[in-house]
């Protein structure tokens, strides 16, 4: 599955439009500023079969479609110019602590070179 890594403040069209040149579903991957969490978001675009939503407004990151999102199972949005809406679940954040690593990955000290 591929997974688009965006800054939070990236505008939803801007992101939206790298998920579009990937074959969806997708993963959108940020770090909340505030508190240093990996926050994914799982996307499906173009689906005929869904209620055509309005179009968020322009101003609306990335980090805001994630935060929609995890106040429910999952949202139906959509974004100008795409003719469809898409449907969005917000994966529970993963907490980032300054000198703890993120589960599953090893640390340096547990790295071995090749």
């Amino acid at each position: 599955m591929p997974i688009v890594i965006a800054q939070h403040d990236e505008t939803l069209t801007d992101v939206m439009a790298l998920v579009v040149v990937h074959q969806p579903p997708v993963l959108i991957a940020t770090l909340d500023p505030d508190n240093g969490d990996l926050c994914f978001t799982y996307v499906i675009i173009g689906c005929a079969d869904l209620e055509l939503v309005a179009p968020y407004a322009e101003d609306k990151t990335i980090k805001d479609l994630y935060m929609d999102a995890a106040k429910a199972s999952s949202i139906t949005f959509r974004v100008d110019p795409l003719p469809h809406s898409a449907l969005a679940h917000a994966l529970p954040p993963m907490r980032g602590v300054s000198g703890v690593k993120y589960p599953g990955l090893p640390t340096g000290a547990e790295s071995r070179t090749a």
